[in-house]
């Protein structure tokens, strides 16, 4: 009777390592299908006569696909894959690049076509921290990012104060989304569109382990993928997630990212200028190396971040270019009226990029200085 109940239970404990095995180490838990397709009337709908688009990569962070020639595609989803989205290709566009990964859905994406621009601007803002007594402030560099005209934006995380850390002002899920949605409210009245990454103080680390919104999970409901790509005018630019996969966040790339980085890339013409951004500065994330054996062979001409509160450039393996945060040392030293500094004395700024044809050029851009 000993022997059979120590056996039932060494069977028991191996069924256990077997389904934990199937469900942690990559087995698909379901599949998605869906498609890419010319919108021709804007309405979001694939309506009758609307053809696919083909070739357009899709992905759920760590499978990448391409679209048949009909514009279908079909994944299979890993089990902690939450957000499937696609690389927005040159000479096209749309409103919202990513879906939530729900069960039973059949994500489409709506594109319209926008000319292939040579010549183009982007504006990259990071270290944003946004406090409701900064909104204003906020507002103005929206006013000013208008007025420059650029094809598209990207905040470079730490978009809110802090959500993260023990003694974070966020430490309900109440106080997450008001901070998440007052930068959303803050940033509304940008033209062009916003794109975002993640950074240490956006990770919700302070809610129950038992809430989706846990550290990194509140971030993908209100902005998407923790890393994705999209094309604009010849340039493939790839934003990637710099946070160790579990808390309290470090400096990290994970493998999963990694992965998914190496299939993005073996899609893309190795003469293609690549742009990479993140928050923290790639450089000093653990597994950097890896990622330089990764791009090594491609065209990447820069990595860009902030989190250093500080603006230097750095070549390491890469240019890695680090802008100083538009909030200085935290909104403080009168930052809410620009008066501020960084760490290292550069003013509350962002950085304006030009693209002409290969050639790329950034200046950093004081929030006093003249337009």
């Amino acid at each position: 009777m000993r022997r059979a109940l120590i056996l039932f239970f060494l069977l028991f404990f191996l069924l256990f390592l077997l389904g934990l095995a199937l469900g942690q180490g990559g087995g698909a838990e379901r599949a998605l299908s869906g498609s890419v397709f010319y919108d021709a009337n804007g309405n979001g709908l694939r309506d009758p006569g609307e053809p696919g688009l083909p070739g357009v990569m899709v992905s759920d962070g760590l499978n990448v696909t391409t679209t048949a020639p009909d514009g279908s595609y079909a994944l299979e989803l890993r089990p902690n894959r939450r957000i499937v989205f696609i690389t927005i290709p040159s000479g096209w566009w749309t409103a919202q690049f990513y879906r939530q990964a729900e069960s039973g859905t059949s994500p489409d994406f709506p594109l319209y076509p926008i000319p292939i621009a040579q010549e183009f601007s982007f504006i990259q803002v990071t270290d944003i921290h946004i406090l409701p007594q900064a909104k204003a402030a906020v507002e103005e560099f929206v006013a000013r990012a208008n007025g420059l005209k650029p094809a598209f934006v990207i905040s470079t995380g730490d978009l809110v104060f802090d959500v993260c850390y023990y003694t974070s002002l966020a430490d309900t899920l109440e106080e997450v989304e008001a901070a998440f949605s007052l930068y959303l409210e803050a940033m509304s009245g940008l033209a062009p569109p916003l794109f975002n990454a993640i950074g240490n103080h956006d990770c919700a680390c302070a809610l129950s382990p038992s809430l989706p919104e846990h550290y990194k999970g509140a971030y993908q409901r209100y902005f998407g993928p923790l890393w994705y790509s999209f094309d604009f005018g010849e340039w493939h630019f790839i934003v990637l997630d710099g946070n160790s996969p579990d808390p309290l966040p470090t400096s990290w790339l994970n493998e999963e990212e990694l992965a998914w980085l190496a299939a993005d890339l073996a899609l893309q013409p190795k003469d293609r200028p690549i742009l990479l951004f993140s928050h923290q500065p790639l450089f000093l994330c653990r597994n950097y190396g890896k990622l330089l054996e990764i791009v090594r062979g491609y065209n990447v001409q820069a990595a860009v971040a902030g989190h250093e509160h500080a603006t230097y450039a750095r070549e390491v393996g890469i240019m890695n270019i680090v802008t100083g945060a538009l909030s200085g040392r935290w909104w403080a030293d009168d930052g809410l009226h620009w008066n501020g500094f960084n760490t290292d004395g550069s003013p509350q700024g962002f950085r304006l990029f030009r693209i002409e044809g290969e050639r790329l050029s950034s200046e950093y851009v004081g929030m006093k200085s003249q337009p």
